[in-house]
């Protein structure tokens, strides 16, 4: 890796426009007369303003580094104002592996700063349309992977990869995929059954994505969706596999944890029917995206798209049936829906909108409160397949309903 050291100078009186500074860059040697740094200086005019210093990789003669430090003006973080990729030089291998540095403009102090993520990707390219960046590299001789990056403030976050032979004609389109970062798990269920899930999450929680069975007689993706939570740096995944008509065929349980580059993880698959608890052995951890996974489930819903009915079973080996919740919604005008929901998991929890009240939705949510007597109150977020519902009044609302029930839970669309 380069080691990146900045010193900034003293900035004239005033504040200078993105449009006035330029770029200089400056070769160092060592004392065997080889380069072993480059610097690049923003200037306005002949005054320097700020300085970058760049660690090369190994020292190179000065014949090998003539391209080291040159400055590509481009608009990397897709704000409007021009930023500078620095390219310090190829590191060896198939494909664009090069190394690159980036200076993003900070409008809001009119200055430069270093982009974290941005070093090491390789050759990068920008789609200003879509708004993220793209890098090819070897995958061995007859293999390339595409990776897929988008900013997040400052820093540049891997979303997902895919490896494709150099031979396949095949085009595979993963923009509708650009909303949030892919997670893969592959792992053998008891040993035996290989399976491959792969998901997305919102900052919120709501984790979705499929779970695959590749040497099922006929194998297809299967819907998972659930929850995210992380404690003490490790994320803990509550994920239920979903049928199309909203019973639930598979709880899983996952924990992964990245710690300096040390990866742990572990899960497990239960049948909720038997009970039988199956343990994901010989897990692995990637962003690779299946190709049959081209469209985010995450998507927010439009709220003119929002279904009638939503539901999801689950058995319970208590009453030996199933249980579940069930909401269903009609319009009452633009953007306002009526609901009527009932969710008997662990008690009955049943309530429905007021006449002349209705929900009004907001983007592809609302929030409602005195559903009841009790004042509970509850939050929909609608995604094209399915709503999430979540309790947003004290633990004293919900004593209408009766020892832990709620309207909580993940409602399949059943009925559009």
């Amino acid at each position: 890796m380069l080691a990146l050291t900045i010193s900034v100078q003293a900035q004239t009186n005033g504040q200078h426009e993105r449009s006035a500074f330029s770029f200089k860059s400056t070769k160092v040697k060592n004392a065997e007369g080889q380069i072993s740094h480059v610097k690049v200086g923003a200037y306005v005019g002949n005054q320097l303003i700020q300085e970058f210093s760049y660690e090369l990789l190994e020292p190179i003669s000065e014949e090998m580094a003539e391209l080291h430090g040159t400055v590509s003006e481009e608009d990397l973080n897709f704000d409007g104002y021009l930023d500078a990729d620095i390219y310090l030089g190829y590191l060896g291998g198939y494909a664009n592996n090069t190394y690159h540095e980036a200076l993003l403009w900070d409008q809001g102090n009119h200055r430069f700063i270093e982009a974290e993520g941005y070093n090491g990707i390789g050759e990068p390219t920008c789609d200003a349309e879509k708004k993220y960046i793209q890098a090819v590299l070897s995958a061995g001789p007859l293999h390339r992977v595409t990776t897929y990056y988008r900013w997040k403030g400052h820093k540049l976050v891997k979303y997902f990869e895919n490896t494709w032979a150099m031979e396949d004609d095949d085009y595979v389109d993963f923009s509708g995929l650009l909303n949030y970062p892919c997670h893969r798990f592959d792992a053998m269920l008891d040993g035996r059954i290989p399976v491959n899930i792969v998901f997305q999450k919102t900052e919120e929680g709501t984790v979705a994505g499929y779970i695959y069975y590749p040497k099922a007689k006929n194998p297809a993706p299967i819907m998972v969706v659930g929850s995210v939570q992380q404690y003490d740096g490790t994320d803990f995944y509550y994920l239920n596999e979903y049928q199309a008509d909203g019973t639930i065929s598979g709880v899983m349980n996952l924990q992964y944890k990245n710690e300096n580059w040390d990866e742990t993880m572990k899960g497990t698959w239960t049948n909720p029917k038997t009970e039988k608890e199956l343990t994901m052995g010989e897990m692995s951890y990637s962003c690779e995206m299946p190709k049959w996974f081209t469209k985010s489930l995450l998507t927010p819903e439009d709220p003119g798209n929002i279904g009638k009915e939503y539901s999801f079973q689950q058995w319970d080996q208590r009453y030996e049936s199933m249980m579940g919740g069930h909401i269903t919604f009609r319009a009452a005008g633009k953007n306002k829906v009526h609901f009527d929901c009932a969710n008997v998991r662990h008690n009955i929890a049943t309530g429905k909108s007021a006449d002349g009240r209705p929900a009004e939705l907001k983007g592809n949510g609302f929030e409602y409160r005195n559903v009841n007597e009790c004042g509970y109150g509850f939050k929909a977020t609608f995604y094209p397949r399915f709503v999430v519902l979540k309790s947003i009044t004290d633990r004293e609302t919900l004593d209408c309903f009766g020892m832990g029930a709620a309207f909580d839970g993940i409602y399949i669309k059943v009925i559009q």
